[in-house]
């Protein structure tokens, strides 16, 4: 009898630490690079309305960078070649057409990785699949760009109380997660300039957050011609280049993108340009936010710029917005 009952509680224990197993599912990490999008859709309608959609979306350009590249890098895969090697990929589309089928539209996460986002399109035709993706590019665009800052923001968080963290906060009273790597270049009263250089496969690659602030008078100066004129008069005098005289400018001929975007429910004016140094040989991509601290009755400015001549540049600026976006009071 002790010996069935010993047996009877092992098998109990062993239950509830199974049942606990069950519970606690643990995924692996989302794989992929920064920007890949996965699209599960059959060749044939891939190659009509509903992938001319997607492509619409997903395949323009990014504004703002000195050469083409699109927004993500779409990989297309029909349904009977998506096994289990695509199941993590960091972001999926799945594209469901049947003539039974509902007109929907499904955002779930984390279906079988971590930090995973995957959107699943149902339609009863092509044709009704394609006009609904067209109605929602914008959403569509905004939920996988939001999700890739949100990646970078996990990483971000363990900067949150770095040594250079702590001293934007101390200087400009606001603060960003920087981390260790990024090093003061110039400081002034409203201005700090910090920037992180590295080496990848032999060829140069330099990331810059240009923070500055000054008096707010009026919504005029959101006007995309105020904001460079005030972007250009505080790199013209902080933000010199190697050659003797050289400084950064705003590339006159690129009038910047302007888009107007929220974070954390405080508006925030987006500019995308390309800046290059005066009297020197250097070029790149910038993405500036501008935002009223009204509390302190001032417009604050940060300006994330790149330069990595033998690279693309998309995801080296991503980082930058992520890390701009990372403000807090």
């Amino acid at each position: 009898m002790k010996t069935f009952l010993k047996i009877l509680l092992i098998s109990v224990v062993v239950g509830l630490f199974s049942c606990d197993e069950i519970n606690e599912r643990v995924l692996p990490n989302c794989t992929g690079k920064a920007g890949d999008l996965l699209i599960v859709a059959d060749s044939s309608i891939y190659n009509h309305d509903t992938g001319d959609a997607l492509k619409n979306i997903f395949s323009q350009e990014q504004v703002g960078l000195p050469q083409r590249e699109a927004l993500f890098n779409v990989i297309q895969v029909p349904h009977r070649a998506f096994a289990r090697i695509f199941h993590t990929t960091r972001n999926i589309i799945m594209v469901k057409i049947g003539p039974e089928s509902k007109t929907k539209l499904t955002v779930t996460k984390d279906v079988w990785a971590n930090a995973q986002l995957l959107i699943t399109i149902t339609a009863p035709s092509d044709e009704k699949a394609a006009l609904t993706i067209t109605k929602n590019a914008k959403a569509l665009l905004a939920y996988f760009n939001d999700k890739e800052v949100e990646r970078l923001h996990a990483q971000f968080a363990l900067n949150r109380n770095s040594k250079r963290a702590q001293q934007i906060q101390e200087h400009l009273d606001l603060k960003i997660n920087v981390d260790e790597l990024y090093i003061v270049a110039e400081e002034a009263k409203d201005f700090m300039w910090l920037r992180k250089e590295k080496d990848v496969g032999g060829h140069p690659v330099s990331q810059g957050i240009i923070i500055y602030t000054y008096p707010y008078v009026s919504d005029s100066t959101f006007d995309v011609k105020e904001l460079v004129k005030k972007r250009n008069y505080y790199t013209k005098k902080y933000v010199k280049g190697g050659a003797k005289g050289s400084y950064m400018e705003s590339y006159e001929e690129y009038v910047p993108n302007q888009e107007e975007v929220s974070l954390n429910g405080v508006y925030l004016n987006e500019l995308r340009g390309l800046w290059q140094m005066k009297g020197d040989f250097m070029g790149g991509a910038f993405v500036n936010y501008s935002m009223v601290d009204e509390k302190r009755n001032r417009v604050i400015c940060l300006d994330g710029y790149v330069y990595c001549p033998k690279f693309d540049k998309r995801e080296y600026l991503r980082e930058q917005e992520a890390l701009i976006k990372t403000i807090t009071f």
